[in-house]
């Protein structure tokens, strides 16, 4: 009963600020005494300490995943032991029981797009905050009581700890048989859906196939890429426009507004741009969050490529993401004809992919090799082949790169334990891995 008192407090609370109508200097006064809040408690970190008492967020170092996970004993301010998180998360894991804590915290296991495994604390007070933000950007308020599917890789007390007489959360785990999870999905009749594009693909052609007509008010795509070719065919099996959460280990970032353009939640964080192109556009974003204590993320870089969106015309002020192309792992590659190494973002082979026929619902592209890609595709037309391995030749002219070799293959990998990543460069990946060993 008390946690459902604060989630109902930390509700009213983010109704009453309307921090997202704030003028960017009064948002920035906001976000400055938040911060300086957040510092006091990063006393009890031994990694921040020193660090916190220059009151200052300049004074922190920038950290990645890797530096994250090395020093974790020493980030949360809560004394947990990385292998103590490890061992009950992969216990988890193994039974599909999440309901255990550690020292009354809860413990997630995140794979990640990139396979490396992260871990996430969350207190009681933070799991309340997190699930009013939820409820307030995401699900949205009503009297009318409504039912949750959610389809994730792993349970957690975040997703059920909100369930009442207004809000009923239903897990779906994405390791059971799809057949089975889409007939229970069928039975429940839920109002609102959330899921990773992949299981939305999977969901919506099981639609499709029974020849039943899907009602839900509301569609939620979360945890991958969501691609412009994915969500047109997902907007026209589900007959409305689906709502995105942009959310990781690293915390809630953004979620679409009702113009459909997502938007961080800039009241919970403080956002750096390291960019990567000459325009400024593109850019990997360097995460601070302003009410995680236990586990701080302080200065994190996220290994996502964002491009920069204009300002939305919704009411909303808080910063517009145009897209997320993927991560840095999935930029393609290739050497030019001087030799020079060139970065190629996802989103150009993307393009070169879905415009060269509209029977293209299904795609990835593979950098196996120094000049070579494999290319998955739900056609196997020699004519709509030859037209994506001309668009191809055509893009690499441009960045005056040789036509590299390109393979067609009918074989998808059906890995229910991945995240869908429509560009993929595993030739680069396996050069790092060999680097670090």
């Amino acid at each position: 009963m008390k946690f459902k008192l604060y989630i109902l407090f930390y509700l009213i609370l983010f109704l009453a600020r309307r921090d997202h109508r704030k003028s960017r200097s009064q948002l920035n006064k906001v976000k400055s005494r938040r911060l300086k809040i957040l510092l006091r408690h990063l006393k009890n970190s031994p990694f921040y300490k020193f660090s916190a008492s220059q009151n200052s967020l300049e004074a922190f170092p920038v950290i990645n995943k890797e530096v994250f996970m090395q020093n974790f004993d020493e980030i949360n301010t809560r004394g947990i032991k990385k292998a103590d998180a490890f061992k009950l998360a992969n216990e988890a894991e193994k039974s599909r029981d999440f309901s255990a804590t550690l020292n009354g915290i809860t413990v997630g296991l995140s794979t990640g797009t990139s396979g490396n495994k992260g871990l996430f604390l969350a207190g009681e007070k933070e799991r309340a905050k997190w699930v009013a933000a939820v409820i307030h950007r995401v699900i949205g308020i009503s009297l009318r009581p409504r039912k949750i599917a959610f389809f994730l890789r792993a349970n957690s007390k975040l997703y059920e700890s909100a369930n009442s007489c207004l809000l009923h959360f239903n897990f779906f785990d994405l390791m059971n048989d799809h057949e089975s999870n889409f007939k229970r999905l069928a039975n429940l009749d839920a109002d609102i859906l959330v899921a990773q594009p992949s299981a939305l693909l999977k969901i919506a052609s099981s639609f499709i196939e029974s020849r039943t007509t899907p009602a839900f008010e509301k569609v939620i795509s979360v945890a991958e890429v969501l691609n412009d070719i994915d969500r047109a065919y997902l907007e026209k099996v589900f007959r409305l426009t689906l709502d995105e959460v942009y959310q990781c280990t690293e915390g809630f970032l953004a979620c679409s507004c009702k113009c459909g353009n997502l938007h961080f939640n800039e009241d919970y964080i403080m956002l750096e741009k390291e960019y990567i192109d000459k325009e400024h556009k593109r850019y990997h974003p360097v995460i601070t969050d302003l009410y995680r204590q236990i586990q701080p993320i302080i200065r994190y870089k996220l290994d996502d490529i964002l491009v920069e969106g204009d300002a939305c015309t919704c009411g909303n002020r808080f910063e517009v993401i145009n897209r997320i192309e993927g991560r840095a792992e999935d930029v393609i590659r290739l050497t030019d004809r001087s030799g020079i190494l060139i970065d190629i973002y996802p989103d150009y082979f993307s393009r070169a992919i879905t415009t060269a026929s509209d029977e293209i619902t299904d795609y990835i592209l593979t950098q196996t090799g120094k000049d070579m890609m494999e290319i998955y595709m739900n056609t196997v037309s020699g004519e709509i082949q030859q037209t994506v391995r001309n668009n191809i030749i055509e893009l690499l002219s441009k960045f005056n790169i040789e036509p590299a070799v390109i393979h067609f293959t009918t074989k998808k990998e059906k890995d229910q334990r991945s995240k869908l990543r429509r560009i993929r460069n595993e030739y680069y990946k396996k050069m790092q891995d060999n680097r670090n060993r």
